[in-house]
């Protein structure tokens, strides 16, 4: 457990305020608790319980659910960290979704297995963390036939949003593409899972021009930049 966060480590005031719960968004290259475990990311729909993956790593999963004590992490660049509190039962998760992981079902792995753990779907609370955001991830027009059917479109613009608090260059266009929502794909799937729109935090910091430096795979593609994994985690204090 850290005693003080690392600069540019973000939270979400949703979870804080439930009481139980420590977490961290980190920034990139900071370290996770000493006694955190995660798993070995593939982009899957696997969801393991923390006692599955220690040490860490030592299994293939892209979700990792704690029913103690322990903190659980997930570690990404663009894609979506996602902290679940349950606070029925005390337990917490921490899953990685980029758009191949929430399109295999990630987000609906790990929802139902804390709900088959004794959950239920608004005992839950949700942080999404930073990712690339709309201003920064462009798509060809093509991944939106593989949706799937969330009862409304999904969000996406056709032209580049422009974003007032980037603090470097927003991506350049370069196919003529949409400009897809990430975060948001993943709280309208969550909504649809019976969440309550109320109980879902989005913090919303775009990997690519908000964060700090080294915070994104894309953004390192385009200037060689450098990236470094940016670790979330969560643990149950009580």
């Amino acid at each position: 457990m850290q005693n003080s966060p690392p600069p540019h480590s973000r939270s979400s005031a949703l979870l804080a305020g439930l009481g139980w719960v420590e977490h961290a968004f980190l920034p990139a290259g900071a370290t996770p608790p000493a006694e955190a475990t995660w798993a070995h990311q593939r982009h899957s729909a696997d969801v393991v319980l923390a006692e599955e993956t220690t040490p860490a790593k030592s299994r293939d999963a892209d979700g990792v659910i704690a029913v103690d004590q322990r903190a659980v992490a997930v570690y990404t660049a663009d894609c979506l960290p996602v902290l679940i509190a349950d606070d029925r039962m005390h337990h917490v998760a921490a899953v990685h979704a980029g758009l191949k992981g929430a399109l295999s079902g990630v987000l609906y792995s790990a929802v139902q297995r804390l709900i088959a753990l004794g959950a239920t779907a608004d005992s839950l609370y949700i942080a999404i963390g930073p990712s690339i955001g709309s201003c920064c991830y462009e798509l060809g027009k093509e991944v939106l036939e593989k949706m799937p059917l969330l009862g409304q479109p999904v969000r996406w613009h056709p032209q580049q949003p422009v974003n007032p608090q980037a603090v470097r260059p927003q991506a350049a266009g370069t196919t003529g593409g949409i400009w897809f929502d990430l975060p948001a794909l993943a709280q309208q799937m969550l909504q649809q899972m019976g969440i309550p729109a109320a109980q879902i935090d989005t913090v919303p910091v775009c990997t690519y021009c908000m964060a700090e430096p080294q915070s994104s795979y894309r953004r390192n593609t385009h200037f060689a930049e450098g990236y470094a994994a940016r670790y979330s985690w969560i643990q149950r204090q009580d």
